[in-house]
């Protein structure tokens, strides 16, 4: 059948999807100024609160965007995971996640937030709204074509009629039933568990208190209680019971039920806001990225609820792609660097994905000897992270701060071996020694370079700022450049300086390059791989740049 196409339009990047990952999208391109639409079949944003957590590592992210201090504001914090067992604490008292010791010195941000998902898109979407654009709700994607030139979406919006959208790029983040990655012919390979699930919104009285994640481990299963936002308002997650399979929709008495005869726990329930029965999937596609057209969060990858890592996940992926879309888009640099999300994110995701997965299936296990196992991992595990201090091991894998990108196309260093961030690493955080954050520096969308002056009091005579400046001068891309003098110390330590040092930061707040500051031509070559030099370029004033070699004095 042939449809009629009312009208024609065209657009840099068409987004398809309005959950967090499109969100997160839409926000940093509108940011950067490129010319984008976000369309999305729904009404508006959800009203449920879904995924929950949103850990350091997105906080780190959303503070680029000005967002961090109101999610702050509009969640709740927890900054420790205690175990029960049979709804009793553990003789030791000690947390199995301590992440407020684990994040001290790590990030701006030692704990996880309960931020349910309808609160986040709102969030996001305020933003949005707040730069002067928004969503086009009730808007469907019917079809989509590709060329090496960009994409044609055609979709059908809220009057009924079709329309024609012409894009340089396309990203699906529209969900695990991704039309986008339908229309690709990509498969979406992966299993789902056998046990069935329930969670619950809802506010409840018992003994332990408000301010922490309560994981209770029982025979059968498990029972997961999280703090939201709001007098005795939780979020229970839990192994559904015999007497509760099949149900299509379980009342409060029906947890009340459940909590009383399984948990060990003394729970009064007073209201229940939102209650769903599920099952729990783990899929990822095979590509992340065709031509012009390119799939990030749930679209890409479905993971378990085990650490709250799904919708983090998917941000993560809309902060990755969207600075290197939009400075592809506003021709600062080269169609190359679109090549680094796929190798980039992939690994990242089937890291995550494995690894929610193992976590999963020891909480969730219906085998004997992994039943006994699990009791015995939780009864002991505090104690004995506590004794080898693996607080921090702990955190950075729950945070997602341990992401990097060392084996990307589109980081490089040079020089000797050396301790510290290395390139593709997340960037450290640290104080300045006037009690500044760095993070403070780097707090934006741009290209950030860190000049470190080095530790030697007599250094050879070196490149200067003013020679760091006139080659930056040479692109289109503006980067702030920062020098960080040595009395810095603590910097100086964390980054593993002595000699002369340049580090480039990118938006997304990792290591770009790496190398000695005495020596531009690595440097030079590093960005006349992946930026756009300036058409007519700048008059040289101190140095001269070979368009093929690089820096030549």
């Amino acid at each position: 059948m042939t449809r009629t196409v009312g009208t024609r339009s065209r657009t840099d990047v068409l987004i398809v999807g309005a959950g967090p990952t499109g969100l997160t999208m839409a926000n940093l391109l509108a940011h950067y100024g490129v010319d984008f639409r976000i369309v999305d079949k729904a009404s508006g944003p959800t009203d449920q609160s879904r995924a929950l957590v949103v850990h350091a590592r997105t906080l780190e992210l959303w503070d680029k965007l000005g967002l961090a201090e109101e999610a702050l504001r509009r969640g709740q914090k927890f900054e420790e995971v205690y175990p029960l067992i049979n709804g009793r604490p553990l003789a030791s008292g000690l947390p199995i996640l301590p992440l407020k010791e684990g994040g001290k010195g790590v990030t701006p941000y030692p704990f996880a937030l309960v931020l349910e998902q309808s609160k986040t898109e709102r969030l996001l979407l305020d933003s949005l709204e707040g730069l002067g654009t928004g969503v086009e709700w009730d808007t469907e994607l019917l079809g989509m074509t590709s060329s090496e030139d960009g994409a044609t979406a055609i979709v059908q919006g809220p009057s009924g009629s079709d329309e024609e959208i012409s894009a340089g790029w396309v990203v699906g983040a529209d969900g695990a039933n991704s039309l986008v990655r339908h229309f690709l012919g990509l498969g979406f390979e992966g299993s789902t568990y056998k046990q069935s699930f329930f969670l619950a919104d809802m506010e409840m009285r018992w003994d332990l208190g408000h301010d922490r994640f309560y994981l209770d481990l029982v025979r059968e299963g498990m029972y997961s209680f999280f703090p939201m936002y709001g007098g005795d308002r939780f979020r229970l997650v839990a192994t559904t019971p015999p007497e509760m399979e099949g149900k299509e929709t379980i009342t409060l008495a029906d947890i009340q039920k459940a909590l009383d005869e399984h948990s060990g726990l003394d729970v009064q329930i007073t209201n229940l806001c939102w209650a769903s029965v599920y099952k729990v999937h783990r899929r990822m596609t095979e590509r992340f990225r065709v031509g012009r057209i390119f799939l990030a969060g749930d679209a890409a990858h479905i993971h378990s609820p085990s650490g709250g890592q799904g919708m983090n996940t998917g941000i993560g992926d809309a902060f990755n792609l969207a600075w290197k879309l939009a400075l592809v888009a506003k021709g600062e640099a080269h169609p190359s660097l679109l090549d680094s999300y796929e190798t980039e994110r992939m690994p990242v995701a089937r890291t995550i994905l494995n690894g929610t997965d193992r976590a999963f299936e020891l909480q969730s296990t219906a085998k004997p000897f992994l039943k006994s196992a699990r009791l015995w991992v939780i009864r002991y595990a505090p104690t004995l992270q506590a004794k080898l201090g693996l607080s921090k091991l702990i955190f950075k894998f729950m945070s997602q701060t341990w992401i990097r990108y060392r084996k990307s196309p589109a980081v490089a260093q040079s020089g000797r071996a050396f301790k510290g961030p290395k390139a593709g690493d997340r960037t450290p955080y640290g104080l300045l020694n006037n009690g500044t954050s760095l993070y403070d520096l780097l707090g934006d969308t741009d290209h950030h370079l860190l000049f470190f002056e080095g530790l030697s009091r007599n250094p050879k005579r070196g490149v200067n700022e003013e020679e760091i400046k006139s080659l930056l001068a040479r692109y289109v891309l503006p980067i702030g450049i920062h020098r960080i003098p040595p009395a810095n110390r603590d910097l100086y330590e964390r980054y593993g300086i002595e000699a002369p040092t340049l580090i480039l930061i990118r938006p997304d707040g990792h290591v770009a390059y790496r190398g000695s500051a005495t020596d531009l031509r690595d440097f030079a070559t590093y960005l006349d791989g992946l930026f756009v030099r300036c058409k007519p370029e700048p008059p040289v004033s101190v140095l001269a740049i070979d368009k093929k070699k690089g820096y030549t004095g």
